[in-house]
């Protein structure tokens, strides 16, 4: 079977996921399955009226793709993209989302050097919203919840320093 790619209707996500019990902790909206013959990927399934993490996600991820490409001179950021698991679809209502599985960590990882590096837009940081893959890489497995205020007022952004930039 291969991975869902893009957005698709919900049926196709109901065909693939495995029922037979969720991977890890219920969240507080949102469950997750393996997928039926794919041990390297989950489907996540939002159970609130609204699909806000996996739409969150889903738009993440694809501006994390967009970040990586030298668009009309500007400097990628294609290290950024390294640090979140891969989300492969969506369905149609938003309500599955098709990500990549990792691994639950362990207390030998570097959990706070990595967290240390994480943008500052991430909300949800905690040991259980990030896994590592089979060589150990850590990424970010639960990005749904963002502080689009950080993200989206232009007058917020910092230089680096943590030092609003000031208009002249």
């Amino acid at each position: 079977m291969t991975a869902l790619t893009g957005i698709v209707p919900d049926e196709e996500f109901e065909k693939l996921i495995d029922r037979g019990g969720p991977i890890g902790k219920e969240g507080g909206s949102r469950i997750a399955f393996a997928v039926q013959g794919r041990s390297d990927l989950v489907i996540k399934e939002s159970y609130r009226p609204f699909h806000h993490g996996n739409f969150t996600e889903w738009t993440v991820w694809c501006a994390l793709q967009t970040m990586a490409q030298d668009i009309m001179g500007t400097v990628p950021n294609g290290e950024l993209r390294l640090q979140f698991a891969p989300c492969f679809a969506i369905s149609h209502s938003a309500r599955f989302v098709m990500m990549e599985r990792l691994l639950p960590l362990d207390s030998r990882d570097p959990l706070e050097e990595f967290v240390k590096k994480l943008p500052s837009w991430l909300n949800d940081k905690k040991p259980s919203a990030i896994g590592k893959t089979a060589q150990g890489d850590m990424k970010v497995l639960d990005y749904g919840a963002v502080n689009f205020y950080e993200v989206l007022n232009p007058k917020n952004k910092t230089n680096g320093f943590d030092v609003p930039v000031i208009a002249v």
